[in-house]
């Protein structure tokens, strides 16, 4: 009875976060095409440095050749960076700003199902997003994807979304703290544009490949691309995806951790109710 109590929870929250999200449906199209147009801009400006859209420089750090096939798959897994910041972490400022933040808090029901609807809708609206943008990829500008790497793929879509919802369900518990989260989303999503090889290789330089060990979001990229554009397996990467999984758990434990010390914080102070 609990655990379909539970359920009935999750699927609730999924429900309203699919009726809100459809009711700016150019929101839909923002986030389906300008992460992709985001990268277009590097992709010539590589192209006007090396002449063309190959470089052997290029090669030297990454394996391959071909610059633009790489910066497109950054863009596209960069989009579940994006949708777990702007929308699991401000989910409870935009419930704050609903008035309803208060009674979700308040309610005799576990946070953790809520917590789950809405990492579940962002996971939704996330793979749509990158399913629309690989298929601009395909068309526009030629990105091969075969069958058999589907689901190897999907595998490590999954891992990142894992440790990428437990870093926002702890800026989530921040955010009831500090009210605002713009500025901390902004910061994080700086740090993972900075430290993790989105646009380019962070073996160019050795404080920045150290920094990004660290961020779930390399292991997905470097598995992704190795997948795609060197044609490796997931064997062959195995390191990658164990290092990966043990990011995530790690995040997941902080995250819930950081949430629910801050809200049994928050709900002995009186702050929830502040603006």
């Amino acid at each position: 009875m609990n655990s379909f109590y539970n359920l009935s929870i999750i699927s609730a929250e999924i429900k309203k976060c699919l009726k809100i999200l459809l009711c700016y449906p150019m929101e839909l199209v923002f986030w389906c095409i300008f992460p992709i147009f985001w990268a277009v801009p590097f992709i010539f400006q590589g192209n006007a440095l090396v002449g063309g859209m190959e470089s052997e420089a290029f090669s030297d750090l990454t394996g391959t050749t071909q610059f633009m096939p790489y910066i497109l798959i950054g863009a596209v897994l960069n989009t579940y960076v994006l949708s777990a910041l702007y929308g699991m972490s401000n989910s409870l400022r935009e419930e704050s700003y609903w008035g309803t933040l208060e009674l979700i808090l308040g309610s005799p029901c576990s946070k953790i199902p809520i917590l789950l609807g809405k990492a579940l809708n962002e996971a939704v609206t996330s793979t749509l997003f990158a399913v629309m943008q690989i298929f601009i990829c395909i068309i526009i500008f030629g990105l091969d994807v075969a069958v058999n790497q589907i689901l190897p793929i999907m595998l490590i879509v999954i891992l990142l979304m894992l440790g990428l919802y437990g870093l926002s369900i702890a800026l989530a518990g921040i955010t009831i703290q500090i009210k605002q989260s713009h500025s901390l989303i902004h910061t994080i999503e700086y740090l993972f544009y900075l430290f993790s090889p989105v646009r380019y290789p962070v073996n160019i330089n050795p404080w920045i490949r150290m920094v990004s060990l660290v961020i779930p979001l390399t292991y997905a990229l470097t598995v992704v691309r190795g997948i795609m554009l060197l044609d490796k397996s997931l064997i062959n990467l195995w390191q990658n995806v164990v290092i990966l999984l043990a990011i995530d758990i790690g995040l997941i434990v902080l995250g819930y951790y950081i949430f629910f010390y801050i809200e049994k914080r928050a709900r002995k102070s009186g702050i929830i109710s502040m603006y």
